[in-house]
């Protein structure tokens, strides 16, 4: 899960890059041509307008890939004219300190230590306003011709976040299946597979993953399609791609959990694939972007006409 987790972030990211000034991204693809790049998109840091560009300071928590970072994006909070800019802003990871807290139960390969930066200097070419990023009119949309670069920021973050979720999902219920082909219950001598009881969880399951599956591939078609023809994807679109999200992990979530459940007590075994599965999804579903009560209440506004509000990510 770990490496599912970072394989899709960097991935993402890279292409966050593509949305920063054409200038940036020389600098950062200038030896290479990929980066290792965390973003925390927390607005837990602020920036100070200076000639040239910013001074940002502040603390980050879950910067996924940070241990193997060459540069770092983060958000911060910029005041103009008494009013608040998010803004998102890319540092050399030297510019950085990491501070190693990420000792938790599950997801612990992806090393989502803390960012710190105190009084940095960013110049202008290396922040964008998360505004632009939200509503797919970044520097970089100009820079690129295809669609993809002109897709807002938090569908394609929210929908590719949820795929590994899936997968995860999705494999222990092919392990689960292939468990109970062969397990014999204790004290009883039944097989797993003849117990009506198990085969209604596996088929259930089933279906919930296939159906979760198909709603996510359905809503990156929509999202992909409507780019594609240089519509926009307006706020209610963007609100769905998150409802969406977070309906996705939160089943994935209940099935494994379920599953692990029914797969008997061996299965908490510290060598055992169900218990390690089931700590990471339980990690990676208390993501902010996977927060089903938000991303719940966020589309019911939307759908009714209310404004979610500035720092909303959406």
């Amino acid at each position: 899960a770990s490496t599912g987790w970072l394989s899709v972030i960097y991935t993402l990211h890279n292409w966050m890059l593509a949305l920063f000034p054409e200038d940036a991204q020389q600098e950062v693809w200038a030896e290479r041509s990929h980066a290792l790049v965390p973003c925390v998109l927390s607005p837990t840091g602020t920036a100070e307008p200076v000639q040239g560009g910013h001074r940002l300071t502040g603390r980050w928590s879950w910067g996924s890939g940070v241990m193997h970072a060459d540069h770092v994006m983060v958000m911060g909070l910029v005041t103009v004219d008494a009013t608040i800019e998010p803004r998102l802003f890319l540092l050399p990871r030297e510019d950085v300190t990491v501070h190693d807290v990420w000792h938790t139960s599950g997801m612990r390969g992806t090393g989502s230590n803390d960012i710190e930066i105190t009084d940095a200097f960013v110049a202008a070419h290396r922040s964008v306003p998360m505004l632009d990023m939200a509503e797919g009119r970044s520097p970089g949309s100009s820079v690129h011709e295809a669609a993809l670069y002109k897709t807002p920021l938090v569908p394609v973050f929210a929908l590719t976040g949820a795929a590994p979720v899936l997968g995860i999902a999705e494999g222990v219920l092919a392990r689960f299946t292939d468990r109970m082909r062969n397990r014999v219950m204790a004290y009883t001598g039944e097989r797993q597979r003849d117990l009506m009881g198990s085969q209604i969880r596996l088929a259930s399951a089933s279906a919930d993953l296939s159906a979760a599956r198909l709603l996510l591939q359905n809503t990156l078609r929509d999202v992909c399609e409507t780019t594609n023809a240089v519509e926009e994807l307006g706020l209610h679109r963007r609100a769905r791609a998150r409802l969406v999200a977070a309906h996705v992990v939160s089943t994935a979530r209940k099935v494994v959990n379920e599953l692990c459940g029914a797969a008997g007590a061996s299965a908490q075994f510290s060598d055992s694939p169900f218990q390690r599965a089931q700590r990471d999804i339980n990690t990676i579903s208390g993501h902010v972007i996977f927060d089903a009560d938000a991303a719940y209440a966020l589309y019911g506004k939307v759908e009714l006409g209310l404004d979610p509000g500035p720092l909303t990510m959406v």
